[in-house]
């Protein structure tokens, strides 16, 4: 955050400017008209092409400057060599700086779907002149109700823009879904869920902008909720999301990057302690990740999305964030029947009738091909979902299947499911209920078709690719025991009840971030002693 805040400062768009707007709201009074990102628009190709939005990318040297003085004089670094003093006053040496400094860029946003459904072509001053009815309007504009051809045509566009500006249609048949959403311009909803998640805001980030599907076509938004006290998960992500929206938070994580990689990857804010488990992470995986966020990215890496939105709100979560809290058993079912009211909640408040796809995403991901939402719709499944695993340490094997919740079902369970009470929740994984079912993670080979499908009755939160027309239907991530199951699983289980096709894609893997269980640090702590204690003999 220390970083972001000063990059900001420079930028002047922390503080200095207003909030990006969120909903159609903020435009009717006409006073969004300069801010930097305005949705303002037409519905026709040359109505867009008249109104393009031009960006300037304004991340100076001067930013570059302040960061790497806030760099410098943070961590105490010696840029100039072993024996050269700690930078004070010295001049700004791009020598010293891997990274390229980035020039002032214009990027023209004159895709049809920035400006069309409900971000509509409407002037009040049009609008305004219909307020004494429609034959006083005609008198005052042309002197008379028979109009000439021309009129006629300015008399339409001028009407359309009126009904527009409290009327919207939509046919759902053309929203439907269709497994080659690119060529059919289908415009999907990104919906994440975020809870003390500031420290995992830049990975989520680059994921989100390494996105192949065409942004211009994809809305965002986020649930915070039920944070510790002393978080910033929200003011770390309205400053992210507004780089992001201004086409200049590629080149903010470039710094903070180059910070991290001076520092040896402790960063800002980060310890030793923080990082110490990564000395133990196979060496092949750690290359793996350093090469997933190291350019050339992909065209239109930078460019923003359709909009943003930002929602606060909590449920009365309390279980804590660590591994080991989240994944205890005794939790698992007050846990996910809240995580499905969160769900609920911003699925009703952010899914609009233009959707077509709705995509499920964790925050906490490491890796993941940036193709994901077009390979998880060219299936033309109503739900589909990958593999999640995880890296481990090298002493605990490298790696593990992580997400369990997906999965086939089995006759066991079902018979277990006949020996529980009503509200008793089933939780994959758990010897306390041996369900003996198939899970998706335990398929997965490393060689195999990524293309391969399995019909799945329960489904993982991780990464969820859904048709909106389900949501529409009523099928949702129950709040409540559902056939001995809630959240994910239950939706799964509800939208299979329900007729619609769930799948799964065995070798077509994500993998999570390794958060190190307490078991796990004890272990890390017994290599360090003996580590040290084999150096002092």
């Amino acid at each position: 955050m220390g970083l972001l805040d000063r990059v900001n400062r420079v930028m002047g768009t922390r503080r200095e400017t207003t909030p990006l707007p969120t909903t159609n709201s903020d435009y009717a009074n006409g006073k969004g008209k300069d801010k930097k990102y305005v949705p303002r628009t037409g519905k026709s190709r040359a109505a867009a092409a008249r109104r393009k939005l031009a960006i300037i990318v304004t991340l100076t040297v001067a930013a570059f400057f302040l960061c790497y003085r806030y760099a410098c004089g943070s961590f105490g670094l010696n840029l100039g060599g072993t024996n050269s003093p700690k930078v004070s006053g010295d001049p700004f040496d791009l020598s010293t700086i891997s990274i390229k400094v980035p020039s002032y860029t214009t990027q023209e946003l004159h895709d049809t779907e920035y400006y069309n459904y409900d971000f509509e072509d409407i002037d009040p001053k049009v609008v305004q002149k219909f307020d004494q009815g429609v034959e006083h309007y005609l008198i005052s504009q042309y002197g008379s109700d028979v109009l000439t051809p021309k009129d006629t045509e300015r008399y339409e566009r001028e009407l359309e823009m009126l009904l527009d500006s409290s009327i919207e249609k939509y046919d759902l048949a053309d929203f439907r879904g269709d497994a080659h959403g690119t060529e059919h311009r289908d415009h999907v909803l990104v919906l994440v869920p975020l809870r003390d998640a500031e420290d995992v805001l830049p990975l989520m980030f680059k994921h989100l902008m390494n996105l192949t599907y065409p942004h211009e076509l994809i809305d965002v938004a986020f649930l915070v909720s039920d944070c510790s006290e002393g978080d910033h998960t929200l003011d770390a992500l309205l400053a992210y999301s507004q780089q992001l929206q201004n086409g200049t938070l590629s080149q903010v994580f470039a710094e903070m990057d180059y910070v991290n990689e001076k520092t040896g990857g402790l960063g800002v804010g980060n310890t030793q302690a923080d990082t110490l488990h990564l000395k133990y992470m196979s060496p092949e995986y750690i290359a793996q990740i350093n090469k997933a966020f190291k350019p050339p990215f992909h065209r239109d890496y930078d460019k923003p999305f359709r909009s943003i939105q930002v929602f606060q709100k909590d449920f009365g979560q309390v279980i804590g964030q660590g591994f080991s809290d989240r994944h205890a058993v005794k939790v698992q079912g007050i846990r996910r029947k809240l995580m499905g009211r969160a769900r609920n909640w911003l699925t009703a408040n952010a899914l609009k009738p233009y959707h077509s796809w709705v995509y499920w995403r964790d925050a906490d991901v490491e890796l993941c091909p940036g193709s994901v939402i077009e390979d998880l719709m060219a299936k033309d499944y109503d739900v589909m979902v990958p593999n999640v695993w995880r890296p481990l340490p090298v002493f605990l094997d490298s790696a593990q299947p992580y997400d369990l919740n997906s999965w086939v079902e089995s006759q066991e369970a079902l018979n277990l499911a006949t020996t529980l009470d009503e509200d008793d929740v089933i939780v994959e994984g758990y010897a306390e209920y041996p369900t003996w079912r198939v899970h998706l993670a335990y398929l997965r080979n490393e060689n195999g078709d990524p293309n391969e499908v399995l019909d799945l009755d329960g489904v993982g939160g991780v990464s969820i690719l859904a048709k909106a027309k389900i949501f529409r239907s009523g099928v949702q991530f129950p709040a409540f025991t559902f056939e001995n199951h809630a959240e994910t699983e239950a939706f799964g289980k509800m939208a299979k009840k329900m007729g619609y096709r769930v799948g799964g894609l065995p070798h077509y893997t994500l993998w999570h971030i390794y958060e190190p269980s307490d078991d796990d640090l004890k272990e890390i702590a017994i290599k360090e002693r003996e580590m040290k204690g084999n150096n002092v003999a």
